[in-house]
């Protein structure tokens, strides 16, 4: 390519995409490891029906119970513009309650503001 004072801009082009395809990579194994981490948590609740351990100071109950409640949530505004049915914004409702109900009776804290 041409030379600008000195400078390959063929290779500078190159560290360039280099230094993107290193960062992708990076990308990539953080989420990996993520997405083994999540395989891990849903076989040990498959198998033992427990909740993996708390990830400091979030009580294990508390990240389920919001994202039942945010869900349920989104359904709701998806249902009052005509993106959701009724039914299903009843459905993700009641799916909350449940999930609520199933951690309060396995022992796991349901933070006041989820209820």
């Amino acid at each position: 390519m041409t030379d600008t004072n000195g400078i390959d801009a063929a290779a500078s082009l190159g560290a360039f995409f280099a230094e993107r395809t290193a960062q992708a990579r990076a990308e990539a194994a953080k989420a990996n490891a993520a997405r083994a981490e999540a395989e891990q948590a849903a076989a040990a609740f498959a198998e033992r029906q427990e909740l993996p351990p708390a990830v400091g100071a979030m009580k294990q109950g508390w990240e389920m119970a919001g994202w039942f409640t945010e869900r349920s949530s989104r359904i709701g505004s998806d249902a009052i513009s005509g993106k959701a049915s009724r039914e299903q914004y009843d459905q993700a409702k009641a799916e909350r309650e449940a999930v609520l109900d199933w951690l309060d009776a396995n022992g796991y804290e349901v933070p006041g503001p989820y209820r």
